[in-house]
């Protein structure tokens, strides 16, 4: 695990690692408009944007699957 130069646990950097190994991104770039319009949906219908991505993400992941 991470040290610190003192000898301690370095939580950040054990995190910073774990997240390189095993997080991804994906970007996507919109228009202006469309982004705007979709984040004050989101704050209507009380959902993170975060939520509506990965349930369009396993949604197609299901699909592809053929369930």
């Amino acid at each position: 695990m991470p040290k610190k130069a003192s000898g301690n646990f370095d939580q950040v950097k054990y995190q910073n690692q774990w997240i390189k190994e095993n997080m991804s991104e994906v970007r996507a770039r919109y228009r202006n408009e469309f982004v705007t319009e979709f984040k004050e949906a989101c704050k209507k219908l009380g959902v993170s944007q975060s939520e509506v991505i990965r349930a369009a993400m396993e949604e197609t992941i299901r699909k592809a699957e053929g369930k």
